[in-house]
């Protein structure tokens, strides 16, 4: 404990004298000699000593020509300007972004100069600065200004490679490559050019696809070019796919001793991997340690992800497990990829268990990568897992992995359990989460939760938008209510929403649907969207169900010349609808016109007209046709010509055609039950 000032004195009762009075007062320890001055008292005599030495000195001598104070440099207005004044004033503005105040300053403009004496010389533009000048006006795409500076700089004989390369690059980044080639030809005829400014050229060519200036060019340059121009080409040809001339550059790039860089190979085997040419990824690869190259993380991330996108998993563990670096988050993620979309789950948990013991924990996309494949892969359940343990790790689950599970219990049915899992998110959900469920009230006829859903995203502020609307009006549609669904278009305008050819084609499909084809085909020509071929194929659908063939054939014809190309759907819809009128070779007519368009029959396509021949007795044909199928006949295509074999009483033939069923690992429905037990019955009566 400090002691205070009356123990310190050996009379308690015998008062301090005013000089030990004041000591106390200024510190209750004694840190400067006995009959001393304080530290501060010298501090401020020195300070006072010194200002009485500079007044007797500024009082002896005075600069000649500068007597009294209108004399000094510092208040006299018409004294010239300090060397360099200029190009301080020119560096700050363009630090400060100003570049008009730059350019006017820089290019003589109004209200920019300062008097100077009459023998004065114009200071010549700081390079550095002016570069950086021109590099900013060519990001605002402000290249006259750009040039304008650089002309400026070659007037002056400042210009360096550096102006010019930096102008070459703007006038690329902005397509103007014939401007590109202006600078570069100005810049070798002077002497300014170097590889940077040829390379910029050459980036230009290649970002603008014309590869053979880029190769044209690297063959003709009157300087060697580096590991950077090299790579730039490589780079496009890539890009391009154009393997072989990749290829022959860089052996091109070795012969000219341009040794290849990480990069060099880096551009390759991303390339490679992305265009599933895994095997020459993998080549590159080895011969990297043949050019003093070391493969890093992203390049064994890029690789091990290719493969596991490809499914060739076990090779991207074998890649994984020989790293010559640590693997780090996104290499683990790759793999983790690989091993999901193979299913191979207990394997994904022991990866994860690495990752967690070699101090490399799951990240936000570790998470999404295994909820999004376990819900590709209808397991739901255990993504639900997944999403419960990432507080474990210190993630909070996100609204995207919250939605991509609700959809997909939405889509498997489980409607209440989506309910209950967007009642319990641990963030605000959205639009899309209030969505995915909606669709699956909608789909389950719960129209009463459906509108409850509504009132509580009203509730909690999230805005209705198109897709919310399409979900309520298809799912009426579906479900034959084409009139509430009206109602509900009718109300778009109202909460700011536009009806766009997601809403058209479903209410097109309604009214087919329902045989209203004329209504069906007056909404398709009115619509204020431009058709897809979603909406000509519900129209087309309520033309056919009418037999009205004209019209139809008109509207694919309309399709054509519109660039809108009949799919699959469009050819079934037609097959299907001739063959339920009982027009089978015409139906067969408009099955030979697939493959003009490109189109292959699917087995929707052989189950329509195998059970049009069936129908109309044509048993052969049928036949025929069920072993001529480019595709797996499925049991609806068996039991069509059985249909028409029990019919027939052509019992042996059915029954052969049964046991074909089940060599082929058909499997039978109740259909073809129905059908067996017939062979069973006139066996036994036969």
């Amino acid at each position: 404990m400090m002691n205070s000032p009356r123990m310190s004195s050996p009379s308690s009762s015998a008062a301090p004298p005013p000089a030990a009075n004041a000591a106390h007062r200024t510190s209750p320890l004694r840190l400067y000699p006995k009959h001393s001055k304080p530290r501060h008292y010298r501090l401020a005599a020195a300070v006072a000593a010194s200002t009485r030495r500079a007044g007797r000195r500024s009082q002896s001598w005075t600069p000649p020509g500068r007597r009294g104070g209108a004399g000094s440099i510092w208040v006299n207005p018409s004294a010239p300007p300090r060397p360099g004044a200029t190009s301080r004033t020119l560096r700050r503005l363009v630090e400060l972004d100003d570049l008009d105040a730059a350019l006017r300053l820089l290019l003589g403009g109004p209200s920019t100069s300062t008097p100077a004496a009459s023998d004065s010389v114009p200071e010549p533009p700081a390079v550095i600065t002016c570069n950086i000048l021109i590099k900013k006006l060519c990001a605002r795409r402000r290249l006259a200004d750009a040039e304008r500076v650089l002309e400026t700089l070659k007037a002056s004989g400042a210009a360096d490679a550096v102006s010019h390369n930096t102008l070459v690059a703007g006038y690329c980044r902005d397509g103007r490559l014939s401007d590109a080639e202006r600078v570069l030809d100005v810049a070798r005829a002077s002497g300014a050019a170097n590889v940077v400014t040829y390379t910029a050229l050459i980036d230009g060519y290649c970002r603008s696809s014309r590869l053979a200036d880029a190769l044209h060019l690297i063959a003709s340059m009157p300087v060697a070019p580096d590991t950077y121009t090299y790579n730039t080409v490589l780079k496009g040809l890539c890009g391009a796919k154009q393997w072989e001339e990749a290829k022959e550059l860089m052996e091109e790039m070795v012969g000219n001793n341009c040794h290849p860089n990480e990069v060099t190979f880096a551009t390759q085997i991303r390339a490679f991997c992305q265009n599933g040419l895994l095997d020459r990824a993998v080549e590159l690869l080895e011969q990297m340690p043949q050019y003093g190259c070391t493969p890093d993380v992203i390049i064994y991330s890029t690789l091990v992800n290719g493969f596991s996108e490809h499914g060739r998993v076990d090779k991207a563990l074998e890649l994984f497990n020989t790293m010559l670096c640590k693997p780090n988050t996104v290499c683990y993620n790759a793999a983790l990829k690989g091993l999901c979309i193979a299913g191979r789950w207990e394997e994904v948990g022991e990866l994860i268990a690495e990752m967690v013991r070699k101090d490399c924990p799951p990240n936000d996309a570790t998470f999404s990568t295994l909820i999004n494949t376990l819900c590709q892969n209808r397991l739901v359940e255990y993504a639900t897992e997944v999403l419960g343990k990432m507080n474990k790790y210190g993630y909070m689950p996100d609204v995207v992995s919250y939605n991509t599970i609700i959809s997909c219990l939405s889509e498997q049915g489980r409607v209440d359990d989506a309910l209950r899992l967007l009642n319990s998110m641990l963030c605000k959900p959205d639009t899309i989460s209030f969505n995915a469920v909606l669709k699956g009230l909608c789909r389950a006829e719960r129209w009463c939760d459906a509108a409850e859903l509504i009132a509580k995203m009203f509730k909690e502020d999230c805005p209705l938008i198109e897709m919310t609307f399409n979900i309520i009006i298809d799912s009426l549609c579906q479900n034959g209510l084409v009139n509430n669904a009206i109602e509900v278009f009718e109300l778009m305008p109202n909460y700011r929403c536009t009806p766009d050819i997601v809403t058209y084609s479903s209410l097109i499909n309604g009214f087919s649907e329902q045989g209203l084809d004329e209504v069906a085909f007056d909404l398709f020509r009115s619509m204020p969207c431009k058709a897809d071929i979603f909406s000509y194929n519900a129209v087309l659908k309520g033309l056919c169900t009418a037999a009205r063939w004209d019209d139809a054939g008109e509207l694919i014809a309309d399709m054509v010349s519109k660039d809108c190309a009949p799919n699959e759907v469009t050819f079934n819809i037609l097959i299907n609808s001739l063959c339920q009128k009982g027009l089978i070779d015409r139906a067969i007519e408009v099955y030979e016109q697939m493959p003009k368009y490109g189109i292959t029959p699917d087995i929707f396509t052989y189950n329509a007209l195998i059970n049009g021949f069936s129908e109309q007795g044509r048993l052969d044909d049928a036949l025929r046709l069920l072993n001529t199928m480019c595709c797996q006949p499925d049991a609806i295509s068996y039991n069509s010509v059985l249909k028409g074999l029990c019919r027939a009483e052509q019992w042996k033939d059915a029954e052969k055609l049964v046991s074909e069923m089940l060599r082929k690992n058909c499997t039978p429905n109740e259909v073809t039950f129905k059908y067996a037990n017939q062979l069973f019955v006139s066996n036994r009566t036969g």
